[in-house]
């Protein structure tokens, strides 16, 4: 991948990639894409085969009703004064 590929694809994504990273995340971007090469070349085994076999492991849905709001801050894994507690993600 070149920088002028980089362009576009910063362009489409919508991304500000400053001029001097262009080669950088150049060299990225084809380190990864070789690297889904080798991935998707790997070979299996047939030992594995019934393992791999797709199964929906998904619940279904079931709707049922909420008590209060109470119930769900009640619910969280980390609150405190009837909030819902969270990381801090804003420096």
């Amino acid at each position: 991948m070149d920088t002028e590929q980089v362009k576009k694809l910063a362009h489409l994504a919508r991304l500000n990639v400053p001029e001097n990273e262009l080669e950088t995340v150049a060299k990225d971007i084809g380190a990864i894409i070789g690297f889904v090469d080798v991935v998707q070349t790997a070979e299996l085994s047939e030992e594995n085969a019934q393992e791999r076999e797709s199964v929906n492991i998904f619940r279904d849905d079931i709707v049922e009703p909420i008590g209060s709001a109470h119930d769900l801050v009640e619910a969280a894994p980390l609150h405190k004064d009837h909030f819902v507690q969270v990381a801090k993600v804003i420096e």
